[in-house]
């Protein structure tokens, strides 16, 4: 009988391994936050002209009407107050629920910083930044 019990604490400890480690590896994707897999423009791009509207994927679905985005000159980073150069809400594309679109003005040649912070449909909200430059002629 010793020899059945060892069989049995060692497949036991086999399966408790075995969950154990995937708990950890399922766990922090089930639980992860929205995060941008890319933008137009692109992240640190140097672009010739100014773009009519910033596109962001994310890798989680959205949740329309509760995303923000502000864009404001990368000089104004430290400072406590931005001008936020956003006049209208973002939208999520209905066609596709993890891209969210913002059509913007006209912006002078520079360096801009993007804010954005998006819900995702399980309810989390999360931040991020990214910045594109726009050349002189």
């Amino acid at each position: 009988m010793k020899t059945n019990r060892r069989i049995s604490d060692c497949t036991f400890l086999a399966v408790l391994l075995a969950v154990t480690v995937g708990f950890f590896i399922v766990a922090p994707h089930a639980s992860a936050h929205a995060r941008m897999v890319k933008s137009n423009p692109a992240r640190n791009a140097e672009l010739a002209k100014a773009p009519e509207q910033i596109e962001m994927w994310y890798n989680e679905l959205l949740e329309s009407g509760f995303n923000t985005v502000e864009i404001y000159p990368a000089k104004e980073l430290e400072s406590a107050k931005h001008s936020n150069l956003v006049h209208e809400k973002p939208k999520v594309d209905p066609d596709d629920c993890t891209h969210l679109v913002l059509k913007i003005d006209p912006l002078p040649p520079g360096e801009y910083v993007v804010d954005w912070r998006v819900l995702s449909r399980d309810g989390h909200s999360a931040p991020g930044r990214f910045t594109f430059k726009i050349l002189s002629k």
